[in-house]
């Protein structure tokens, strides 16, 4: 599986797989569509090669780009854990930051016993999780060869499994799949210990 960082102003974001069908972990700044377009143009990815998007949670540096993303034709995915967390957005920007609210259009909502037949489905081998610990809607993506898309599950961003037991359980479901890799929301991709 190809993994790609596409990242920006300190956020990951990473997009799998090859051609049309790719799907992007995490969704950009709001008001920067710019940069997104200019780092996918830098590693020689067309928009519209982006079939579906994922994001870890629903915090404005992780998907705030999701409503502009649709315009190239890009599906989002809606765990269930996520849904009464995408209103929430409104509260975390201000006018400034140029959000375009997150509407019902192009979503695709999924159960996690879903996750791995609906991921098989567009070219990726894997399954999503629901890791709460950073925010009640945090979710992981865990493939089979062993990489996991953390957002930002990591004491960096405050989600320590030393003091959080909810963090503690969101790791060992992680370890449980099989995770060998961290590709997290906010540093370097790091073995996991």
């Amino acid at each position: 599986m190809i993994i790609l960082n596409v990242g920006y102003d300190s956020t990951n974001y990473y997009l799998l797989g090859e051609r049309r069908g790719r799907l992007l972990v995490d969704i950009g700044w709001p008001g920067t569509l710019p940069k997104m377009l200019g780092a996918l143009k830098r590693k020689g990815v067309d928009p519209g090669e982006i079939g579906h998007m994922l994001a870890t949670h629903y915090h404005p540096d992780h998907a705030g780009l999701v409503e502009e993303m649709k315009q190239f034709g890009t599906r989002l995915i809606v765990m269930e854990t996520q849904i009464e967390a995408i209103p929430l957005m409104l509260k975390y920007t201000k006018p400034r930051d140029k959000f375009t609210p997150i509407t019902g259009s192009n979503m695709q909502m999924l159960r996690f016993s879903e996750s791995a037949s609906f991921l098989r489905g567009i070219g990726v081998a894997g399954s999503i999780i629901p890791t709460p610990g950073h925010s009640p809607d945090c979710v992981t993506l865990v493939l089979d060869s062993g990489e996991a898309f953390t957002g930002d599950l990591t004491p960096e961003m405050m989600a320590d499994p030393e003091t959080n037991p909810e963090v503690a359980q969101s790791w060992q479901a992680i370890r449980a799949l099989g995770a060998t890799m961290i590709y997290p929301g906010h540093g370097p991709v790091r073995p996991l210990e």
